[in-house]
């Protein structure tokens, strides 16, 4: 067992403090956990509600493109999640639970911050338009237009990265739930985006777009989620020691 596994274990184990300063403590973490979770999850439902409604019947308008406020959201949770990530990862660093799950945590982090940044200033399209799709290299034999197999490289390398984790995102049934979720939705959001629109009517390719935009919020969302369940779990973890 890894050096990470052993402190993740060791804070599932661990006996409760008996101390009334601590079990309050506690409760207000618990408190503050389900405010929290409460709020990630309403903030983008709510906000992907009005977005569609507020142009309705042209509800793409604000989702679909680039410069849109569906992009400041995403980029807004992405970044969040990248802060979350990052103080996990403090947490872990200050309590002693081990460098891997310190270094995993904010190179997560560091991939949130990237990925936020790619979305906001659309660097992956930017680099399929100008120079993978005018080279025409795509994979043969599959519905993808030259150069969105750039996507696919992101999803693999993301999926790497999540497996090379696993002792952490298991350590308590919460992050693991909400990895699993973001990892799948993020899988479905990435097809939809690599898929050749071309080949739909017009009508579908703005449904195709709304759908995959809110994909990609969703997994983004359940990122987030996994990532608090683990600052809750670090912090859990920090109070637990003498």
């Amino acid at each position: 067992m890894n050096e990470a596994s052993t402190a993740w274990s060791a804070a599932d184990t661990a006996p409760a403090t008996d101390a009334p300063g601590a079990q309050s403590t506690l409760a207000r973490l618990r408190q503050v956990e389900r405010f929290m979770f409460a709020l990630i999850i309403a903030i983008p439902a709510v906000s992907v509600a009005f977005l569609i409604a507020a142009r309705w019947p042209r509800y793409w308008m604000w989702i679909n493109f680039e410069d849109t406020p569906m992009t400041s959201l995403e980029v807004g949770v992405m970044y969040t999640a990248a802060l979350v990530a990052a103080a996990c990862g403090t947490v872990h660093y200050l309590v002693g639970t081990g460098r891997f799950a310190a270094r995993w945590w904010w190179l997560l982090g560091a991939a949130f911050l990237y990925l936020g940044l790619d979305d906001r200033f659309a660097l992956h399209e930017r680099v399929r338009d100008h120079i993978l799709a005018p080279a025409g290299l795509r994979i043969p034999g599959l519905p993808m237009a030259p150069g969105d197999f750039i996507l696919l490289v992101y999803a693999l390398a993301g999926l790497a990265m999540v497996w090379k984790g696993r002792s952490l995102w298991r350590a308590r049934p919460a992050i693991r739930v909400w990895f699993v979720a973001a990892v799948a939705v993020s899988a479905i959001a990435v097809l939809m985006d690599a898929y050749d629109i071309h080949l739909l009517s017009i009508p579908a390719q703005r449904l195709e777009q709304t759908l995959e935009e809110v994909c990609e919020l969703i997994g983004q969302t359940c990122f987030l989620l996994g990532a608090w369940a683990a600052l809750g779990h670090a912090a859990r973890e920090a109070l637990s020691r003498p």
